[in-house]
């Protein structure tokens, strides 16, 4: 079975994913990110900053798979900020 809610470009979700880290140390990415996604989802339209395009159509799943990314780099963030003294790079 292979699982496909939309196809898109992994540029999107390493964006994602750093912006969730982000937020862990810049707070208003968080509030813009979430606003964002409303906004996208209450619009029914999706907005593709590489492409310079904007497609009709969207959905809580599509939103779900989005916030998943974010809250992934969110964790990543968390565990950075947290354990920044014990890290030796």
């Amino acid at each position: 079975m292979n699982l496909i809610i939309y196809e898109k470009s992994p540029i999107y979700l390493i964006i994602h994913v750093s912006l969730g880290v982000l937020s862990v140390f810049y707070t208003p990415v968080l509030w813009i990110f979430l606003g964002y996604q409303f906004l996208q989802l209450v619009l029914n339209k999706r907005f593709f900053l590489f492409e310079l395009r904007v497609k009709n159509g969207n959905s809580l799943e599509h939103t779900v798979v989005k916030l998943v990314e974010f809250f992934v780099g969110f964790l990543i963030g968390t565990i950075l900020k947290y354990n920044k003294f014990h890290l030796r790079i």
